[in-house]
């Protein structure tokens, strides 16, 4: 984070310096005073919050969901970047170069009217429209969402034809949740994903599959399907997700020594919404199932339901993004298997909140 500091202060010294001397068209001056070229924008969210669980009430205050600074430009035409990086995470050093708290620091080079080829710290490729959401605008997630890595280091190669995108996408797999421990150094990830558009918007697909390398003969697979429905102001999201991968759930479960263990993880989310203008309103439910490969059993499943409502009240550009938005959230956890002695888990969720994203530079 200490470099972003210094990367932003260098470019405000180099302001005041160069200000005499406009017509020099410079790289650092155009960076400052082009907005096509650098934007800065900040994302944050603060919810007021409280939770029940099994009739107890076990978690009431304000909480800091985001916040998050983005630098997003075009260098000349053809090549972008963007650096997105929580201010609200531990700045934990990984394998790859970049802080943990670096979500994506990305080149990103047009090859024609066809080909993109995007280097650096990126999204991975999954399907689903769940995933492709901001964290910021997610306020109940299927397991799946909650849990992936989202975020590694790699190249993605999209084609594009048709209103169609094919991305053809390699990074690392070094998350503890795929790669073994002794290998993750060399473990890699292979990912595609049809980001579909039929019918003139009005059936949209993100379906994705990836083999996320384990060691140096097992790889773990996952199948991400999203597709969405567009019918005027009216939107529909069915979002599925299957794979393998190691989880240590004993918080879940209230085993303090399970550890790691192989899963098979699934999860289903619909999403239904509706587009008002100021007032948006949806209503999303979520499935999870949890089978331990290991036990040869379900460990445990979970249905969730969540009513939210948004609300944007201005309409000037600069605060067209400020939302307030209130959500019921109700979450039942079921136990199976060697577990099924645990009792269910019920939990009821209301927040309030607001969210911005705006432009600061």
């Amino acid at each position: 984070m200490k470099k972003i500091y210094f990367i932003v202060i260098g470019l405000f010294m180099a302001t005041s310096v160069f200000s005499q001397h406009k017509e020099s068209g410079n790289l650092i001056e155009k960076l400052l005073w082009d907005d096509n070229m650098l934007n800065i924008m900040v994302d944050t969210r603060i919810d007021a919050q409280a939770g029940i669980v099994n009739g107890d009430l076990n978690n009431l205050g304000f909480h800091g969901q985001t916040i998050k600074i983005w630098f997003v430009g075009e260098i000349i035409p053809g090549v972008r970047y963007r650096i997105r990086h929580r201010l609200n995470k531990p700045q934990t050093p990984l394998r790859e170069g970049y802080s943990g708290a670096t979500d994506q620091a990305w080149l990103a080079f047009d090859l024609g009217e066809h080909w993109t080829i995007t280097a650096g710290k990126q999204s991975v490729q999954f399907g689903t429209f769940e995933y492709d959401y901001n964290p910021a605008d997610i306020y109940l997630g299927s397991m799946a969402f909650n849990d992936l890595d989202a975020y590694k280091t790699g190249v993605d190669a999209a084609l594009k034809f048709a209103g169609q995108t094919i991305h053809f996408q390699v990074v690392n797999s070094d998350a503890t949740q795929f790669a073994h421990p002794d290998y993750a150094n060399r473990a890699l990830a292979a990912v595609a994903m049809w980001e579909g558009n039929l019918f003139d918007n009005l059936l949209k697909t993100r379906w994705g599959y990836a083999a996320l390398q384990h060691n140096s003969d097992t790889f773990y697979n996952w199948v991400t399907l999203g597709t969405q429905l567009n019918i005027g102001d009216f939107t529909t999201e069915l979002d599925y997700y299957w794979g393998e991968r190691n989880m240590d759930y004993s918080s879940v479960v209230m085993e303090n020594i399970l550890g790691n263990r192989l899963v098979c993880d699934q999860s289903v989310s619909v999403n239904l919404k509706y587009n008002f203008g100021k007032w948006r309103p949806f209503i999303k439910g979520v499935w999870n199932q949890r089978h331990d490969k290991g036990f040869g059993s379900n460990a445990y499943e979970s249905f969730g339901i969540q009513g939210v409502v948004e609300y944007y009240p201005f309409t000037h550009p600069w605060v067209k993004d400020l939302r307030f938005h209130l959500m019921y959230g109700y979450n039942s956890t079921d136990f199976q298997g060697v577990f099924n002695t645990t009792p269910s888990q019920n939990e009821h969720t209301i927040l309030f909140g607001t969210r911005w994203l705006f432009k600061a530079k």
